[in-house]
């Protein structure tokens, strides 16, 4: 059977074959399906293309996402780059292969664009990378599989400690709930109010529209799980989890100062830990750089399982001035 590789529209993709192969695929990420980047790869200044190996029988034998942003040099059209996009902390080359060879897949991405950062799953040390800087992040995961009082074990002791604590205001105290709901806007809400100025260079309105666009995406597949922290009738804190088959990711949260106070969050990680635990189900945490949220995280035990960060740029130098120098005027 022969293959080939190419790169595929989104457009010409035919979606259905598309989603197969990332469902079968042994990395399979709900981050890959065609859906997932629509929704966070919003037209016109996003798209996204596939790197497609495809059969005689028009089969898709392994794909890969390439998310594309569109830039621009002092108001003109600049160029379309391999941008990652929110809420999508990675992607990866989706196969049924076991050890899928890799190797032709970053050649075609480099040799198509010349300027890009992609964090990915997979790293090819078999190719020439000179031109692309790699680094290992990590997110942290908690195999659930093992049974609750096997993860609980793991917890670190402050931990333990938070969990008692919380454990007792919510069961003691009436004031406290945990509700489910469908609704994200008061989780919108008490991130804006909380955590949006803490981010280097803010949060821009159409992130939130794209968040909405990307929920609502989940909740048609029945992957939503969305939880609040109540008090006094006051939502306090709020976490959203997608929740596929054999995964859990922790993909948004916030919470206000009674609610980091009264270790809200911690309360619904835990609760939903124990919903899951003994379950062939890994919780991934989707973790951060930032060290305070890494080390909470790695509080509940989870482990460090690694991807990697490229990025490569190799445009011209007068593309280069361009590009640096449109930067700085944009600052002034």
């Amino acid at each position: 059977m022969i293959n080939m590789l190419k790169i595929i529209t989104r457009s010409q993709l035919n979606t259905d074959a598309w989603n197969a192969c990332v469902a079968s695929s042994r990395h399979v990420r709900v981050y890959g399906y065609s859906w997932y980047l629509d929704a966070v790869l919003p037209a016109p200044d996003w798209q996204w293309v596939g790197i497609v190996n495809v059969d005689t029988f028009g089969a898709y034998q392994a794909v890969m996402p390439v998310p594309l942003r569109r830039k621009r040099v002092a108001g003109i059209l600049y160029r379309w780059v391999v941008h990652q996009p929110f809420f999508c902390p990675f992607l990866s080359i989706f196969s049924a292969a076991e050890w899928p060879d890799t190797a032709p897949f970053f050649e075609q991405l480099l040799r198509r664009f010349r300027y890009g950062s992609l964090f990915c799953l997979q790293r090819q040390p078999g190719i020439d990378l000179s031109s692309v800087a790699c680094h290992l992040r990590t997110t942290h995961t908690i195999d659930l599989s093992v049974g609750y009082n096997r993860v609980y074990s793991t917890y670190t002791r402050d931990r333990k400690l938070n969990l008692r604590r919380a454990r007792h205001a919510f069961e003691a105290d009436n004031r406290w709930t945990l509700v489910e709901s469908t609704d994200i806007e008061p989780l919108l809400t008490l991130f804006r109010e909380n955590h949006a100025d803490a981010i280097d260079g803010g949060v821009a309105d159409w992130a939130y529209v794209l968040f909405r666009k990307l929920a609502h995406s989940l909740h048609e597949r029945g992957l939503f799980l969305l939880r609040y922290a109540v008090c006094d009738g006051q939502i306090e804190a709020g976490a959203l989890f997608v929740c596929e088959e054999t995964r859990i990711t922790y993909l948004f949260n916030a919470a206000s100062p009674l609610g980091r106070k009264a270790n809200a969050r911690t309360m619904l990680i835990d609760q939903l830990i124990q919903e899951k635990a003994g379950q062939p189900v890994i919780f991934d945490f989707e973790s951060p750089e930032k060290p305070s949220i890494r080390s909470f995280y790695q509080s509940f035990g989870a482990i460090e399982e690694p991807f990697w960060a490229m990025r490569w740029n190799r445009l011209s130098a007068i593309e280069n001035w361009l590009r640096i120098g449109w930067s700085y005027f944009k600052k002034l």
